[in-house]
Parts: C-alpha cells; sequence; structure tokens
C-alpha cells in the first residue's frame, strides 16, 4: 500500500521541514505546495495562512481548493476568521468580555460616554498585542474615535513583510480585564498545552516573548482546560490557539490564531501537551499521533 500523502501549505515558510519530517516518521509522504490547485488528492493537509492582506486572502481560496480532495487538520471557520477580531468578535461574542464594533462616529461617540474605563481599543489585525491599546477615560477615547473616523490609524499586521495600513471607519472595543497573564492554550487534536504569557512592565498587554511553560495541572489550570475544551467544542476546531483570561470566577476569550512560536522561546519547548505523551517540542509528532487516531476525520478514508 503506498504512504498517504500529506500536503504542506507553509507560506511562511517557518513549518514546512518540521512537518515533513514528522510526516515520513509516522508513516506520510509529505509533499509541500504553493497553491491549493496542486493537490491531486485524496490525503491530508495542512495550511499555514499569512498575515499579509492579500496573501491571506488567497490562503483562504488555497484551502478550499485543498478542501476539496483532502481531510485538513485546520477547520474552515478558524482559516476564515484568522487575522479578522471582528469576525472573531461576531462568531464568539458569548465567549468573550464584552465587546462591541461601532462603525459610525456618532455610534462610537454615544458608546463612550456610557462605557467604562479604562477600555481597550482593537484594530481587525495584528498579534503579539500590537494594535491594542489600554484607553484611560473619555477624553482620549474620543480623540482615538476622531482619528479612527478621520485619517485613520496606521495599524501593523505583523507579518514577515512589514505591512501596514488604516484602521478607519470602525473601532471595535472590548472591557478591559485587570490581568497580569494572559493564558495561551493551544489545542493539538485532543492535546493541550498552556502557556503564561506576561505582560509588558508598563502596559497590562501580552509582552510576545515573556512568556512561561505551565509544567502541571492545579485545579486552576484543569478550569481553564475544561474552557478551552468547550470552547472548542462549540467552535468546531481541533488545531488552533486561544488567548484566554481570569475574570473573577470565569475564564474569557480573547481572541484565536493559527499560528504561533514554534519552537519556542526560553524553556516553553519542555511543556508538556496534556492528555498525551508528547512536549511542546514535539508540536507535529503530537499532531500526527492524533491524526492517526482519527481525531481530525477521514482516518478510513485516507488510509
Amino acid at each position: 500500500m503506498p504512504e498517504p500523502k500529506f500536503y504542506i501549505l507553509d507560506e511562511r515558510n517557518v513549518w514546512h521541514e518540521a512537518i515533513g519530517e514528522a510526516a515520513r516518521e509516522f508513516g506520510f509522504d509529505p509533499k509541500r505546495i504553493k497553491r491549493g490547485s496542486e493537490v491531486s488528492g485524496p490525503g491530508f493537509g495542512f495550511i499555514r495562512p499569512h498575515a499579509t492582506p492579500k496573501i491571506l486572502a488567497q490562503n483562504q481560496i488555497d484551502y478550499e481548493q485543498m478542501a476539496k480532495n483532502l481531510v485538513m487538520v485546520q477547520d474552515r471557520r478558524q482559516v476564515k476568521l484568522y487575522e479578522n477580531k471582528t469576525l472573531q468578535f461576531q462568531n464568539f461574542a458569548d465567549w468573550m468580555p464584552e465587546t462591541a464594533r461601532l462603525n459610525s462616529r456618532g455610534a462610537a461617540m454615544a458608546y463612550a460616554s456610557q462605557c467604562g474605563y479604562p477600555i481597550v481599543s482593537k484594530a481587525d489585525v495584528g498579534a503579539s498585542s500590537v494594535n491594542v491599546r489600554i484607553i484611560k477615560n473619555k477624553q482620549e477615547l474620543e480623540q482615538h474615535i476622531k482619528q479612527a473616523f478621520g485619517a485613520g490609524i496606521k495599524v501593523s499586521h505583523c507579518d514577515s513583510k512589514g505591512t501596514t495600513s488604516l484602521q478607519k471607519g470602525y473601532v471595535l472595543l472590548q472591557q478591559f480585564i485587570p490581568h497580569q497573564i494572559t493564558y495561551r492554550v493551544n489545542i493539538i487534536g485532543n492535546g493541550l498545552a498552556i502557556f503564561k504569557r506576561f505582560c509588558y512592565p508598563d502596559r497590562p498587554v501580552a509582552q510576545t516573548g515573556n512568556v512561561a511553560p505551565v509544567m502541571a495541572l492545579t485545579d486552576e489550570m484543569e478550569s481553564l482546560l475544561d474552557f478551552a475544551d468547550r470552547f472548542a467544542e462549540f467552535a468546531e476546531t481541533k488545531w488552533c490557539a486561544l488567548d484566554i483570561l481570569k475574570d473573577g470566577d470565569s475564564w474569557r476569550l480573547l481572541e484565536t490564531s493559527l499560528a504561533w512560536p514554534w519552537p519556542s522561546p526560553g524553556d516553553c519547548n519542555s511543556a508538556p501537551i496534556f492528555r498525551t505523551n508528547y512536549r511542546w517540542i514535539d508540536l507535529f509528532r503530537c499532531m500526527f499521533s492524533e491524526i492517526m487516531k482519527g481525531t481530525f476525520g477521514g482516518l478510513d478514508v485516507v488510509l
């Protein structure tokens, strides 16, 4: 019996070699592709979308082409929602802090008169707390609104090309939850890894690289995984990164992502992927182990 095909679309050029190595280890025949139209199927598929808007739009087309013939690791909804915080809010509002997308200056000014402070302003695009602003009072928010509905606010897409654009014609405002740690939960099939992302010393948002792995499960971390489980079931996703805050006795989702640092900084590579026998450095071995269990579906068809 021929080895099953595993197609890899890695526009950022960061994961395909490790995926290919793990694929061969588990008896798959990996093939890197540049476009979804290259797929002949059947087999499995993996896509890591790019944050540059034009490339991301193409990647979303690539996904649809791949999904016609392949069992995909990523789910369609997360590919559609990648790098779009408004769409994430529209899909997952019940899981998030109170959030409002305001598309007119008048509505935004009215909201500024009745919301609590501080309040968080976000752009649709960006990662690693880029384009996230903590606004302290009404006067500051009104000035922010005038800029968003006037000349626009320059925002970064956090891609490898240094792409920028303007946030113009909307504001996305979210309840501020005081915190020192943002939890990142990575869903890898049935496995979950947890990382603590600490805030900047002078700004209550997560600082890139200032991170530590969760090495053991306490009652609080079990509660966090229960929240992640319930969200994953609701969102029908088995490959996703969740950014989550503790809000009293509850948890709140901030956003989701399909891309993250790997290998990771510090001692994060030794983090356990809970419910599996793997560590974070074995991310893609864990993924193929889950594929072999049928976690992503279609195993009987492909094999």
